[in-house]
């Protein structure tokens, strides 16, 4: 009879002890799925915020290029009227 009440309680120890390991585990991995879900959150908007700034760069950018653009034609138009005057003034000699 002690040996049926030795293994019972065996048993039910290594029961207790499977119970409490599982749940060991099953919190450690919620801990862990919570833990992702953060660092998944922090990726989207660390990438959000590196596409506004790129966004951002690109618009001042085209805009800085736009006025180059400008400035360059400016520049050839003037060229173009100072040949012309000198043509002029070549052929009026």
């Amino acid at each position: 009879m002690n040996t049926l009440i030795r293994a019972l309680l065996v048993g039910l120890f290594a029961v207790t002890l499977t119970v409490a390991c599982s749940k060991k585990a099953e919190e450690a991995a919620d801990a862990a799925k919570a833990e992702m879900g953060e660092a998944v959150d922090a990726t989207k908007d660390a990438a959000a915020a590196v596409t506004s700034d790129v966004k951002d760069a690109a618009t001042e950018a085209a805009a800085k290029t736009e006025a180059a653009a400008a400035d360059a034609k400016e520049v050839a138009v003037d060229a173009i009227q100072a040949a012309k005057d000198a043509a002029a003034a070549q052929a009026a000699k």
